[in-house]
């Protein structure tokens, strides 16, 4: 679990269709996207080791109220990896965005010199990650990460 820097953020964005959380009402359904960087320009399902990996989640209409949204971080192997949450206050019924991001480690110099490879091998192949609001399934993303 020591190979992945997370950080999460809260940003105002667009992206593509998923699905509905409890208190999202039909017509107003959640969207995300995937980027390997903070331009938001090209979204993406396939990553190199060395990309930043970056989920936007775009809800036209999240309730007023205190909210907590959650991003797991799964591997199709080695299952839960990371697992982080935004709380946040939602003054009015309105428009939210947040987006959650991580990147793999690197190796320590002295590993990476003696192997010839930057990254732990293992942690390549299918993921997926899942988007919770207050514990409902708002979204689930499938992606890769191929040296």
């Amino acid at each position: 679990m020591g190979n992945w820097v997370v950080l999460l953020a809260v940003l105002f964005v667009s992206a593509g269709p998923v699905f509905m959380a409890e208190g999202v009402s039909a017509g107003n359904a959640c969207e995300a996207e995937m980027y390997r960087n903070a331009m938001f320009t090209e979204p993406s399902e396939a990553f190199s080791p060395y990309d930043q990996i970056y989920i936007v989640v775009d809800c036209p209409r999240i309730p007023a109220g205190t909210h907590v949204m959650l991003a797991n971080w799964i591997h199709e192997k080695q299952g839960l990896i990371r697992s982080n949450s935004h709380e946040f206050n939602q003054p009015l019924d309105d428009r939210r965005a947040i987006y959650f991001w991580f990147k793999l480690s690197r190796r320590g110099a002295l590993s990476s010199s003696l192997l010839n490879k930057d990254f732990h091998e293992e942690n390549f192949g299918r993921w997926r990650v899942e988007i919770f609001l207050d514990d409902s399934l708002l979204v689930t993303r499938n992606f890769t990460i191929e040296p």
